[in-house]
């Protein structure tokens, strides 16, 4: 694999798989499957000629990158290597961008040096409902949702089309370990899984999962989940309506399963992490009290947004950042009281790790100054510069804070992609 030390922009891609397919044209494909929102064009990549379909949808949330990398890498190597894409019999459909609208919008932190503070100063990330992962159809109980997002109803046509037989969202996190989801469990897969992240020299996460729900399969590995498991757990945690709570679809892995038996897989990948994340040692408190400590640093931080956006509301677009922040400051509330109300669950007395204390602490509060980031675009679009100053501010204070904190450490790009990479050809190597 080469080297790798920044992200390709949205017309950088376009040009590489242009390029790549002008090479190899008896082997490539390339066409235009839709149009986004706002009308750029979702392509579709074809490479080979075997038996088994195998997809793959890059940025399936905007501000997830590395996946572009890995499909590149991985459509160059299915070109050139004619013994092992005999050896694999695949036909590799790829889309290198489902989401070109929200990738453009996180371009100004693809090149140059990376930091929390870059990230959270030129994020973005879309509502549920607007997401190409989350805005699937779905029927469950009270919640009803029929309004999947172009980019979506994109990715459904070639699902239909394409029924692959493996099938894989090519996602990253941003400060974590590394973790994996599939939809079934494969005993026999995750040791390698294990022994690659670690050939990599990269964590495995050893934290809180992502969400309190999961169905873990082996240390870092996790069953795929739908929006039902979300549904049943916030009408645990809350009274009311949960489908007020989501006002979303489901997943890819969820609906794909309507339309053919598919192997699917996630591998999240951070962008920077920190050794407290591997840590299993006793961390002195409850996984209650880390998780409700954490809690109470993120509505802290929520407030904040809160506070800030309140100064512009009245003057903002109805533009794509503008929806994020508002549906972030709608629904936060009630997954913060959703969080309390679970950890009050027995197995929260038990002592937390290192990791889970530190996760729960440092790193899932980390995420909500990411909208934080969002109003101060804001501030700028709107030509706020008092606004936007204070807000810089108040960023760079909260990342060098974080960075004290866990002695965060920026990962290189190569071993990510390597990983993600490898971990597909892993899942295409095990029988089914």
């Amino acid at each position: 694999m080469p080297d790798v030390r920044e992200f390709l922009t949205l017309a950088e891609l376009r040009a590489d798989l242009r390029a790549l397919v002008a090479a190899f044209p008896a082997v490539a494909r390339l066409e235009t499957v839709g149009t986004s929102a706002e009308g750029r064009p979702i392509e579709l990549v074809t490479v080979g000629h075997g038996r088994r379909p195998v997809l793959l949808a890059g940025v399936p949330h905007p501000n997830e990158p590395i996946g572009t990398l890995t499909l590149r890498f991985l459509c160059r190597l299915l070109c050139e290597d004619d013994e092992l894409r005999a050896r694999l019999d695949v036909t590799l459909y790829a889309i290198p961008v489902a989401d070109p609208d929200g990738f453009v919008l996180n371009e100004g932190w693809f090149k140059g040096a990376f930091s929390p503070l870059r990230y959270a100063l030129n994020y973005y990330r879309p509502p549920h409902r607007e997401q190409v992962e989350w805005s699937f159809p779905v029927e469950y109980k009270t919640l009803r949702f029929t309004t999947p997002s172009p980019e979506t109803a994109v990715l459904m046509r070639v699902m239909e089309r394409v029924r692959p037989a493996f099938f894989y969202s090519l996602h990253n996190a941003g400060f974590c370990g590394v973790y994996f989801y599939v939809s079934h469990d494969r005993p026999e897969l995750y040791p390698a899984l294990h022994r690659l992240v670690a050939a990599q020299g990269l964590p495995l996460h050893r934290g809180e999962p992502e969400v309190p729900y999961l169905q873990t399969f082996a240390p870092a590995v996790y069953r795929l989940f739908g929006i039902d498991e979300a549904y049943d757990y916030f009408a645990a945690t809350l009274d009311g309506d949960p489908a007020l709570v989501i006002e979303a679809g489901t997943s890819s892995d969820d609906w794909l399963r309507h339309v053919c038996e598919a192997f699917s897989l996630v591998c999240e990948l951070p962008y920077y992490t920190a050794s407290a994340l591997e840590d299993l040692r006793p961390a002195g408190c409850n996984r209650r009290d880390a998780v409700l400590a954490g809690a109470a640093r993120a509505e802290a931080i929520h407030d904040e947004c809160s506070a800030s956006f309140a100064t512009i509301a009245g003057h903002v677009a109805d533009h794509r950042l503008t929806r994020s922040v508002r549906d972030y400051l709608a629904k936060s509330p009630k997954r913060f009281a959703a969080e309390r109300a679970h950890a009050a669950a027995v197995e929260f007395d038990r002592e937390a790790s290192r990791a889970e204390a530190f996760d729960a602490t440092v790193c899932k509060p980390f995420y909500h100054t990411l909208y934080l980031g969002e109003v101060y675009r804001l501030a700028e679009m709107v030509g706020n510069r008092d606004l936007a100053r204070t807000l810089e501010a108040r960023l760079a204070e909260l990342a060098a804070q974080v960075e004290r904190e866990s002695a965060l450490v920026v990962l290189p790009l190569r071993p990510l992609v390597a990983v993600q990479a490898g971990a597909g050809l892993l899942a295409l190597g095990v029988p089914g």
